[in-house]
């Protein structure tokens, strides 16, 4: 027996011994490990950090996990994988609930923000930089305020706010010129260039961005030095002093070709071949261009590829290539949509990790809620128990008993109740994915009749272009050819422009789904005498014969009179689409209630009724009796949400046995 225990209290101690955590000497070699990676590739510096997780990820505590991950998540930034980016950053987030370090918290607001930034989802990031400042504010040294402030700056500078971006790089650069830090300085001196260059004040641009080179190269900070040349050649290019603005791409292009940086050459390479485009030197800007494109490819650059194709496109109209820049058109257009689906799977991929974040918060806050008040009732059973043993001990037994009993039936409850709220959970997620199916579904059908059109109409003008080119080639174009080509191809583009015109209003009644439907700020309003007002003109905007009655009381609300206004616009478009059909006039009475704090609006139209089925799917998102007719089943959809989400009511149907009958209800005053 004394053996067996002192076997296990050696192993206890070497299993302890070998579990310690790494102190802050060894885990800073571990970092060295990861930046010696990073000289090589991003990539590698990833691997290497993917490795030193497994390998000692007994030893690492949960903060230098934490930071390591976000190492890794700045490479992917790096490397484009922003999906990894915030995959990474989320698992971080829920880490960080162990932690009580405010800087952790502050780099995961602020690399989040770098991550949308990457992608041009510069008001999100922008959201993200004002937390990291926020917590910024509140720690000891001012260097995090002031760097947020630089991020939040460069934001600004994207969105177009040149003076609030100004604002934000001078408070930047005075404080690195106060602390004597010239990498910040030359910083904090080519961002506010960037902000006069979008004032338009090119020669204060000009004087920074040259002190801002100067600086640089004076410190040996040749990599950050390639940005000063980049930014002089863009505002030299405003000037059109164009030697001066080769001079200086040039620069930074060998620049960051020397140090690796090809993704970040890109940029100059298109502005340098805008100057050979602009003094018409047209040798080789095609082939360079398409090199252009096809790295900017290699490295994800989304957006240098777009600029690349737009560029070549106006080459091809500059030289009156119309053939090559109506071909190039397709891939810039699929390279804008590209861009824009990215940053679409992008914001998605953000929100729903947020959404996951925050239902794992409320879970964790619910059984923290939990154990505390299992604890209060722990300790009140025990002090319970010490009074009933010193009253009596009949009376000790009975309490135990019912105790005991309390416990049993408690225990059963709690079983119950967490059985009913993964049933629960399990509906809703099955609701939710049910709801976006047929959301996506519904707006893919709808949209992709005319886009169909378009690329057909497209298709069908370019074989009839070839067809032209051909006789025009070997001479034999006649007048009536060439007449009748004219008179096709107008029809085809009256087509494309209609189709795409459809496309705008499909997508802008989409839009209208939402719950978050903007509206403005809620008003004191009398409903009875605003709706008699609008109905008579809204009775009018229809092209069919109806008679629209308001009748009923007068009542006063603080709410959204407009929205009240958009839901009976809905309705009665849906009984002139709907119930209509077979009756003219139409008639629908209106009828304004007071109910305690409600208002209550009934509608009551005389047309042919909705059918028990449609009933049971009418407020769905793209249902219609009418499927092929041109109706999206969008306008009862929109009414629903109008009143549930944004008037704060409710809105039902009653089924009658001629004609629609609904029923509004919604608070008189809007919280």
């Amino acid at each position: 027996m004394l053996l067996r225990c002192t076997i296990l209290i050696v192993l206890f101690f070497s299993t302890a011994a070998l579990a310690a955590p790494f102190n802050e000497d060894e885990f800073e070699q571990l970092r060295t490990e990861i930046r010696s990676a990073s000289s090589q590739s991003p990539f590698q510096a990833i691997i290497t950090t993917e490795e030193l997780l497994i390998r000692h990820s007994g030893k690492l505590t949960t903060r230098q996990k934490i930071r390591l991950l976000y190492g890794k998540a700045w490479f992917q930034i790096q490397t484009d994988d922003i999906h990894g980016a915030i995959s990474t950053l989320s698992q971080c987030k829920k880490m960080s609930i162990d932690v009580s370090d405010p800087t952790i918290l502050f780099s995961y607001h602020s690399l989040t923000a770098g991550a949308l930034t990457r992608m041009g989802l510069y008001e999100r990031a922008l959201e993200s930089y004002l937390e990291s400042y926020k917590l910024a504010a509140l720690m000891d040294t001012e260097l995090f305020l002031r760097q947020t402030e630089n991020n939040i700056g460069n934001v600004y500078l994207k969105l177009g706010r040149f003076e609030d971006a100004k604002t934000y790089f001078q408070r930047f650069y005075q404080d690195a010129k106060a602390r004597d830090l010239p990498q910040q300085m030359g910083v904090g001196l080519n961002n506010l260039g960037e902000a006069y260059f979008g004032l338009e004040q090119y020669q204060k641009a000009l004087a920074l961005h040259l002190e801002s080179l100067n600086l640089r190269e004076q410190h040996n900070l040749t990599y950050h030095s390639s940005w000063s040349h980049h930014n002089l050649g863009k505002t030299y290019l405003a000037l059109e002093e164009l030697e001066l603005a080769g001079q200086h791409l040039a620069a930074a292009i060998k620049i960051r070709q020397q140090s690796n940086a090809i993704a970040d050459s890109i940029g100059p390479q298109i502005d340098a071949i805008k100057i050979k485009i602009m003094q018409k030197s047209y040798r080789d800007v095609e082939s360079q261009l398409r090199k252009i494109i096809a790295l900017s490819d290699e490295h994800s650059r989304l957006q240098e590829e777009t600029q690349a194709y737009q560029l070549l496109v106006d080459y091809f109209k500059q030289v009156q290539d119309w053939k090559s820049a109506l071909e190039t058109s397709k891939p810039l257009m699929q390279s804008k949509f590209d861009y824009l689906q990215g940053q679409a799977e992008i914001g998605v991929a953000f929100y729903s990790a947020q959404m996951n974040l925050a239902i794992k918060e409320r879970d964790i806050a619910k059984l923290t809620q939990e154990n505390v008040l299992h604890q209060i009732n722990t300790q009140a059973a025990r002090e319970q128990l010490i009074v009933v043993l010193i009253a009596a001990a009949i009376i000790t037994l009975l309490t135990v008993f019912f105790v005991r009993r309390i416990k049993s039936k408690n225990q059963t409850l709690t079983e119950t109740l967490e059985n009913l709220k993964a049933t629960q959970k399990q509906l809703l997620e099955s609701e939710k994915m049910s709801a976006m199916t047929t959301l996506v579904s519904g707006m893919a059908h709808q949209i992709n009749t005319p886009l169909g059109l378009v690329v057909t109409s497209a298709s069908c003008l370019e074989d009839k272009l070839k067809e032209i080119r051909e006789l025009l080639t070997v001479k034999k174009l006649s007048a009536s050819q060439l007449t009748i080509f004219l008179e096709e191809a107008s029809e085809m583009l009256a087509m494309t422009a209609n189709n795409s015109t459809r496309a705008a209003d499909l997508i802008a009644q989409f839009k209208m789904i939402a719950a978050n439907l903007d509206s403005s700020e809620a008003v004191d309003f009398e409903v009875f005498a605003y709706l008699t007002e609008r109905c008579e003109l809204l009775a009018q905007s229809f092209e069919q014969d109806i008679n629209l009655t308001v009748f009923g009381n007068p009542v006063h609300a603080h709410s959204h009179p407009e929205i009240v206004l958009k839901v009976v616009a809905q309705l009665v478009n849906n009984s002139c689409a709907h119930g209509f059909t077979a009756r003219s006039p139409g008639k629908i009475n209106i009828d304004v209630e007071e109910e305690d704090e409600y208002v209550v609006i009934t509608y009551q139209d005389n047309g042919i009724g909705i059918s028990e089925e449609d009933q049971l799917h009418m407020f769905d998102p793209f249902y219609t009796s009418q499927l092929g007719q041109g109706k999206l089943g969008l306008g009862l959809n929109i009414a629903y949400n109008s009143v549930v989400q944004i008037l704060k009511g409710e809105i039902s149907y009653e089924h009658q046995s001629s004609g629609a009958k609904f029923i509004v209800r919604f608070p008189k005053k809007l919280q």
